[in-house]
């Protein structure tokens, strides 16, 4: 799975963490369906092989925000998180 983001900041729910602090793991379940719902609802799309960045609100985060990819080798999405969420994955 490849694609090129710049250096900066990048969401995961209500923060803003660099880039070397993330890696891109394979979404949980119910976490992809409630992102696609949102996504739908807002008319945003999901293409293979774009990230995208999808807003969702909930009574814990009022404003959170994912960076999503759907990578075109998979039917699952992907999320970028924090490292300590990819540990043990090969």
């Amino acid at each position: 799975m490849e694609f090129d983001l710049p250096d900066g900041l990048d969401p995961f729910i209500d923060q803003r963490l660099p880039l070397s602090d993330l890696t891109m793991i394979e979404m949980p379940a119910d976490l992809e369906q409630l992102l696609r719902t949102q996504a739908e609802a807002s008319g945003i799309e999901i293409l293979r092989g774009s990230p995208v960045e999808l807003r969702c609100q909930s009574a814990e985060f009022p404003d959170a925000t994912f960076l999503v990819f759907w990578p075109h080798e998979d039917d699952r999405l992907h999320l970028l998180a924090p490292r300590k969420f990819g540990v043990g994955l090969a």
